[in-house]
């Protein structure tokens, strides 16, 4: 019996001790969240649909190249991207022009711009999942505290736990929720950015 009620004991403490670190995580989620809705207006903003003029440079190019003229091909590439990070893909394979064997080097380029954008998502992915955790663990961990202040007639003790049971619960669905309409949102430009970035690969071969 002293066994086990000091096993039980030990659960309830660390429990107990973890409710300050997850707070101060799900508050700051919540502060990323704010910040990644103002990068996302910001890239919303900065985007357009030009995927004409990025097909008409692309093959101005490559018409460029077959006759040799690397520095027209360059400037005909630079600028073309619809969006900053297009924008910089078009000028990063205009720096590789010169190079003898092109085609692997533009693979190259691609696929690390593809994990570039990979770890972008990251963020927006880990938060989705870890934000409603972190919420229920807030909610389950005071609920110990609550049941005893009820049992004991401590209404307060109860009242103040219940109090931070909810808000956690809120905290961690909101980070969740931003989070995870941000990554679809952005799942969708990425793939488009992508599709882009292999055009323009496929057709300076």
């Amino acid at each position: 019996m002293d066994i086990s009620s000091g096993i039980f004991g030990t659960m309830f403490m660390i429990s107990n001790s973890l409710l300050y670190p997850v707070v101060l995580v799900l508050l700051g989620l919540i502060a990323w969240s704010f910040i990644s809705v103002g990068q996302f207006v910001s890239e919303y903003t900065s985007r357009r649909l030009d995927s004409r003029r990025l097909k008409t440079n692309c093959r101005d190019a490559k018409s460029k190249i077959e006759k040799e003229d690397l520095n027209g091909a360059a400037s005909a590439l630079t600028g073309s991207g619809s969006n900053d990070l297009l924008q910089r893909f078009t000028k990063d394979i205009s720096e590789i022009l010169n190079v003898e064997n092109f085609p692997v080097e533009a693979e190259k380029l691609l696929q690390d711009y593809e994990l570039t954008i990979s770890g972008e998502l990251m963020q927006s992915r880990l938060v989705s999942r870890v934000g409603p955790m972190l919420g229920l663990m807030g909610t389950l961990i005071p609920m110990g505290p609550a049941l005893i202040g009820l049992s004991s007639g401590n209404i307060q003790q109860l009242a103040e736990n219940l109090v931070i049971a909810f808000a956690t619960t809120v905290l961690g669905l909101l980070a969740g929720g931003v989070a995870y309409s941000i990554l679809l949102i952005k799942k969708k430009w990425y793939t488009q950015d992508l599709s882009d970035m292999e055009y323009v690969v496929e057709v300076l071969k």
